[in-house]
């Protein structure tokens, strides 16, 4: 394999909002909170969770959705933390989805089902692709979406046309898996080519090295081959929980940005209950509960302060 450096470029694939990470770790904390300690949890630090939040919280403490449809799930995550909020948000989709039915005949074969639901999509709803950390709600300002957002719209309105689909996360990006022999990927952020794309190990090296996600050393040192099966190697199939887990991640990194750290702690936190085996959102909530503890010292916050620090010294043990 030969690669030109200076002419490396993304394809429209990297959704760097999702992993900051090439290699998927778990850790050996991880632990399942039962439904009555997250709101004593939530009761003992600084954070502003709405009622749905911690209603959603408690409800995938056991990693499964109960309580919550996974449409009412993704919006909460998402930000509809109101009733009327999530009322208002529900209806959007709801209203879509019918439209949906009646464009596509759903005698078409699961295949033809499938591009017909991507290109739907495409025309009505996903207009501005984004690599940043936005959120469902995002999708009706000016259609803006990133790969988990599209990813998941896909996903919620296939299983209302019984299509057998997965979200797959990379290590830098998610895609749709459409279960058929032989499996199809369904690339939402590439509105023209998506459906049915495929990548070479080139493409997919030559994105890692722009994202800063492997070097020319790891390349010359592990080899072209070892690399691009490590990539294969870590996708994985998010569960419909561990797909709320990213959202509050990205609501998580969209606050730091703006420096608001009790909001960045807030979501991290809210990513780790959700899914405590990943140990990316256990570092980012060690270390925005850290941003946070400082933001309190500097304004003099002597309570807040303390909860934070009793969180940071139970969360290390």
């Amino acid at each position: 394999m030969t690669i030109n450096f200076s002419k490396i470029a993304f394809t429209g694939l990297v959704c760097a909002s999702i992993s900051l990470f090439f290699f998927f770790e778990t850790n050996s904390y991880a632990q399942i909170y039962t439904p009555d300690r997250v709101p004593r949890l939530i009761d003992d630090l600084p954070v502003f969770f709405k009622s749905l939040e911690i209603q959603l919280l408690a409800d995938t403490s056991d990693g499964l959705l109960n309580s919550f449809t996974l449409l009412d799930a993704g919006l909460i995550a998402s930000g509809a933390t109101t009733p009327v909020s999530l009322s208002q948000n529900r209806r959007r989709f709801k209203h879509l989805q019918q439209h949906a039915l009646l464009s596509i005949p759903y005698l078409l074969h699961t295949e033809h089902r499938a591009a017909e639901l991507f290109s739907y999509l495409h025309r009505q709803i996903l207009r501005r692709f984004e690599t940043r950390p936005i959120t469902l709600l995002d999708l009706w300002t000016r259609g803006r979406y990133n790969c988990i957002t599209a990813s998941y719209l896909y996903f919620v309105f296939a299983r209302r046309y019984d299509l057998p689909v997965a979200i797959v996360e990379t290590p830098m990006h998610a895609y749709i898996r459409l279960n058929i022999r032989p499996s199809l990927a369904i690339e939402l952020t590439l509105p023209k080519r998506g459906f049915g794309f495929s990548q070479t190990r080139d493409d997919v090296l030559s994105n890692l090295l722009n994202a800063g996600l492997i070097t020319p050393y790891d390349l010359s040192t592990t080899g072209v081959d070892a690399l691009f099966k490590a990539y294969q190697d870590r996708q994985r199939v998010l569960t419909p929980v561990q797909i709320l887990a990213v959202f509050f991640y990205n609501r998580a990194l969209a606050a730091y940005e703006h420096r608001d750290m009790p909001h960045a702690f807030q979501y991290a936190l809210a990513a780790h209950l959700i899914h405590p085996e990943d140990a990316r959102y256990r570092r980012l909530t060690r270390d925005f509960a850290r941003a946070y503890a400082t933001a309190l010292r500097q304004d003099g916050e002597t309570e807040n302060l303390q909860a934070i620090m009793a969180f940071l010294k139970d969360f290390a043990s």
